[in-house]
């Protein structure tokens, strides 16, 4: 199975542009942890934000959530886009 790709910049930033078909939670809500939960715990991410410093602290939040999947930083939108090949919308 292939990663998912998850964007957790904030919606101003993803107005800017994101990877067609990524889900979307921001890190910076009140209710990340809430939204972030639903999501498949056992499934590979492959996860970006502006720069990776988000990422750095989403994963270990997402290891103590239950995530047994492959939680991978994928730095930015477009070091994201180069990995996964996959076009950028805007």
């Amino acid at each position: 199975m292939a990663a998912k790709v998850l964007d957790i910049r904030t919606p101003a930033e993803v107005a800017e542009g994101y990877i067609d078909g990524a889900i979307i939670v921001d890190f910076r809500s009140p209710d990340f942890e809430d939204l972030i939960v639903k999501l498949a715990k056992n499934a590979d991410y492959l996860i970006y934000c502006r720069s990776g410093g988000r990422v750095a602290e989403a994963i270990p939040l997402m290891r103590e959530l239950g995530f047994t999947g492959e939680l991978t930083n994928a730095g930015g939108l477009d070091d994201a886009a180069a990995i996964t090949g996959l076009p950028i919308t805007y």
